[in-house]
């Protein structure tokens, strides 16, 4: 099968990561190295799927952003949502800050969820004159109700698992036995963010990416640290926010090596704007992320013979 890419940018508001979850961060300045670097990559053959939470959407400069690219929309571009809660309204919180437990969506009653996602779809479908059809939890909190909201309001596709990755000593979801296989759920086409073990050890690689649970049961042990140090077994995940070329590459072939054909490219948006997200601090810095998506582009579709697809087209591959 041809191997399939997903470009998800989470398209969101800055705000300083170690400060905690205020609604009253709602600025969005970057869209003037956003809308450039997104005509950059679609020149290459690219095609975008743009979450998008409350504050981008709402801020001048999402709906720029908007605006410049509503003629691509559909082939180039997909207008996706993105929930980040603290800054969706309704707001229900008695201060402006979120606890960590409150700032993944599957943490809310099932009412809240529902009202924040629904108000985020109206917002989306009123500035770009479509109704969003994909969805990605923010911090991707997805729980036992999420899926039963989307039906709801019409979404198709979730991008909001996280391969092999635990977040519950955040509060968050385990995904810690899920692996990047797409899978159908109550009509919800689910595509997790790509990640892949990473290892000396081809064999241990295999094993922990084609058996996570085999992984999950190691780590109760703690076997998986000197796993680690032995065999450098690490997690990696699918984007150029922390990793160079070699290192995306060397994911997207652990993968194929199990059979995985569809993969999700992902970063955030303000990572394009050095001192916005923890992982580009400086100009250099932020030359190599978009030098690296370049790169990692052409790789996928020239030596790989990949297609570069968005999100709501799995939709129908996997229907």
């Amino acid at each position: 099968m041809v191997a399939k890419l997903l470009v998800v940018i989470h398209a969101e508001e800055e705000f300083n990561w170690e400060q905690g979850f205020h609604s009253q961060n709602q600025a969005v300045t970057h869209h003037q190295a956003l809308i450039p670097f997104m005509g950059e990559l679609i020149g290459l053959g690219a095609k975008i799927t743009l979450a998008m939470d409350y504050p981008f959407v709402d801020s001048p400069g999402g709906r720029e952003v908007i605006s410049h690219y509503q003629h691509s929309a559909g082939q180039h571009v997909e207008f996706a949502a993105h929930l980040h809660p603290w800054v969706n309204p309704p707001y229900h919180a008695s201060s402006s800050a979120e606890s960590e437990f409150e700032s993944y969506p599957c943490n809310l009653s099932p009412e809240v969820e529902y009202e924040k996602i629904r108000v985020l779809t109206e917002k989306i479908q009123t500035v770009s004159g479509l109704p969003p059809v994909t969805y990605l939890a923010g911090r991707f909190g997805i729980g036992h109700h999420t899926n039963q909201h989307l039906r709801a309001l019409g979404y198709q596709v979730d991008l909001s698992i996280s391969a092999y990755c635990d977040f519950s000593h955040q509060h968050g979801p385990d995904f810690s036995d899920r692996t990047n296989a797409p899978f159908i759920d109550n009509k919800i086409c689910h595509v997790p963010h790509t990640s892949s073990w990473l290892s000396l050890s081809r064999q241990i690689e295999r094993k922990a990416n084609r058996s996570p649970s085999w992984c999950k049961s190691l780590n109760r042990w703690h076997i998986t640290r000197l796993l680690g140090k032995a065999f450098r077994l690490r997690k990696f995940r699918l984007s150029p926010e922390g990793n160079d070329f070699s290192q995306l590459r060397a994911i997207t072939q652990a993968q194929l090596n199990i059979g995985q054909t569809v993969f999700v490219l992902s970063f955030h948006s303000p990572s394009l704007v050095a001192g916005m997200t923890p992982y580009v601090q400086t100009a250099e810095d932020s030359q190599l992320l978009k030098s690296t998506t370049r790169q990692y582009i052409e790789w996928f579709q020239q030596e790989l013979g990949g297609e570069i697809v968005l999100a709501k087209e799995m939709a129908v591959a996997q229907g």
